[in-house]
């Protein structure tokens, strides 16, 4: 099973990295040609999006945890059918709901704000169908559609973007309609690909519908709150400051969010679906091992990217903004601890998933969202976006000891201690020489290059050093590399 797992975390690679490059392209791009005011705006808008997709995620949630079930039982039309009504029925009801909100507010916010809110909510409607529609593929394991999908919408989003801004002559709002314009032409080929199983007339069961909504609105509930953890200071810093100081911890949390983040996501995208079916197929005991195994395999590729990133934080900044933002580097190495931690309590969340417990994940999530809010509201006025970074960390703690509590009452599976050790080992010996060699380079994008290949080769040679990697990994690798070698 775990050899399935990485096979699938390779596959699923380029709807991950492409997003990722992506991110990391448009950093730059935002950063050198909008003030930290327009990006600030820009940013507002994505996070409301952001909220609005969480609220009906608790459809996509569902679909993961019940499609083996149904599979199972030959009831898969009726599944399909169900899932699509609902889907339509949610996007309706949170359209109108937050319509009638920003209307209501539309004379105390800026009107460019506020237009570039209208087309968030377009962004919105067709994202929600395009999120659901992607997890049929991702729950079937069609890797491939997968990829081509979600890679498209990236690349696509920002080539139109770009495009827009810098050959129309748009503002920010031109990469807004980018992302807009790239999902409206992909809906159609992926609704051929996602639903071609089922016709709309296969029913509609109210009994599905109670199950995946009881099971999947704390999750949505969870991560509203996770929302608040991770997002909500940028509000709170616009209601004490302004959009000059959202745009500069955005810029530099985003660096961080685009690796170490990316990386938990692709973890949690290739191992949730097939830890579905191992608990629904096999044994307690494999499950177990298999949430010990996808553990291992996080914290050696994670550690070392946060210690990566602590360590040249202010070299990432100094290349990928303008000076106006090079004083954002000194929350990289708590926004990327932070994200470690998120990764790392996704797979302690494992047993109340597969208990079906999701109520508990909701409720630590809550905790930790209303401790981020109450340190935010007490230190972001004295101390700005740094105290955001630290408030965010300390939630993050506090998130993780609350749900590995709860997770231990239903399912006890062994930590990695011994590989944690040896990681923290390699990363500190890797972290230690790239800070050495740092010193002697100039702040340019061919320093960064060197120093990243450098701390990658470091930090493979010590894990390989410490007998990390066991005689099956390495055969299984040097498989890979063989194949990747006659494909070039």
């Amino acid at each position: 099973m775990t050899a399935k797992f990485v096979r699938d975390l390779l596959k699923y690679l380029p709807s991950m990295v492409v997003p990722a490059l992506i991110g990391l392209v448009t950093i730059p791009i935002v950063a050198h040609f909008f003030t930290p005011e327009d990006y600030g705006q820009y940013i507002l808008v994505k996070i409301t999006i952001s909220v609005l997709l969480i609220i009906i995620g608790w459809l996509s949630m569902a679909i993961l945890r019940f499609y083996p079930e149904y599979e199972k039982n030959n009831r898969i039309e009726e599944f399909y059918s169900t899932v699509v009504k609902l889907l339509f029925l949610s996007v309706f009801i949170v359209v109108f709901l937050f319509y009638v909100v920003l209307s209501l507010l539309k004379k105390s916010i800026d009107s460019s704000l506020y237009s570039l809110m209208l087309i968030g909510l377009s962004i919105f409607v067709f994202n929600a169908v395009f999120d659901v529609l992607l997890n049929f593929l991702r729950i079937r394991r069609e890797v491939n559609a997968y990829n081509v999908f979600r890679v498209w919408e990236s690349v696509a989003s920002l080539g139109l973007g770009v495009f827009l801004v810098f050959f129309i002559g748009m503002d920010v709002e031109g990469l807004l309609w980018g992302m807009l314009i790239s999902l409206f032409f992909a809906l159609p080929f992926l609704w051929k690909s996602a639903v071609k199983y089922f016709a709309m007339s296969s029913g509609f069961s109210k009994k599905l519908s109670l199950e995946m909504f009881t099971y999947g609105v704390p999750l949505m509930v969870g991560n509203l709150a996770a929302w608040v953890l991770s997002l909500s200071d940028r509000y709170i810093l616009n209601i004490f400051y302004t959009s000059r100081e959202v745009g500069i911890y955005s810029l530099s949390y985003a660096v961080s969010e685009k690796s170490i983040l990316f990386l938990s996501s692709l973890f949690l995208l290739a191992s949730r679906p097939l830890g579905m079916r191992i608990w629904e197929n096999e044994r307690e005991d494999v499950a177990k091992e298999y949430i010990t195994n996808i553990t291992r395999f996080y914290l050696i590729l994670s550690i070392p990217m946060v210690v990566g990133l602590s360590v040249l934080g202010e070299l990432i900044i100094n290349v990928v903004g303008s000076p106006e933002y090079y004083e954002g580097y000194r929350i990289i190495s708590f926004v990327a601890v932070s994200g470690l931690l998120l990764g790392l309590q996704q797979e302690f969340q494992v047993p109340l998933i597969f208990k079906k417990k999701t109520n508990l994940i909701m409720l630590s999530i809550l905790i930790s969202g209303l401790l981020n809010i109450v340190l935010n509201f007490i230190f972001i006025p004295e101390y700005g976006y740094f105290a955001a970074a630290v408030s965010t960390l300390v939630s993050y703690v506090v998130l993780l000891v609350s749900v590995i509590v709860f997770s231990r009452n239903f399912l006890i599976w062994k930590f990695p201690f011994k590989t944690l050790l040896r990681v923290l080992v390699c990363s500190a010996i890797m972290g230690f020489f790239i800070y050495l060699i740092n010193n002697f380079l100039e702040s340019s994008l061919f320093s960064l290059t060197i120093l990243v290949i450098l701390g990658v080769i470091i930090y493979a040679i010590s894990i390989y050093i410490v007998g990390e990697i066991e005689k099956k990994e390495k055969h299984f690798l040097i498989e890979k590399i063989r194949y990747i070698l006659k494909k070039i």
